[in-house]
């Protein structure tokens, strides 16, 4: 029993790991999945990105909204690094030929606080 339900877990963490992600994106996202897996990952092995918060041990994500005719989404991830944090938000576009273009991106890190600066909030 025990070894049934480890090897359950087993293989839902590698299916996580590897295809997961860009399998929810495609779920969720549709046809801009595939644009938005390419960031998160250009993202994460950035050397602009990872000089300022260090190396990358967490990804959050979610889609702010969707426009009126699905033609636009603007979508936002969180990288979590040793010393900060970087969001990135996309804003997409579907061109007449119904390709996804990223038509703008925009960076905001912040710092991770350290124990003394939440201790004097």
């Amino acid at each position: 029993m025990f070894i049934v339900a480890g090897a359950l877990v087993l293989a839902v963490y590698l299916f996580g790991k590897f295809v997961g992600q860009k399998t929810i994106l495609k779920a969720v996202l549709g046809e801009p999945g595939d644009l938005v897996a390419r960031a998160m990952k250009s993202a994460k092995y950035s050397p602009r990105i990872t000089s300022r918060i260090g190396e990358v041990n967490g990804t959050n994500f979610k889609l702010k909204q969707l426009g009126a005719k699905k033609d636009t989404n603007v979508f936002q991830f969180l990288l979590q690094g040793e010393r900060g944090e970087a969001t990135i938000k996309l804003w997409m576009v579907k061109r007449r030929a119904g390709k996804w273009d990223l038509i703008k991106t925009d960076t905001l890190f912040s710092a991770k606080k350290t124990a003394a600066a939440q201790a004097s909030e």
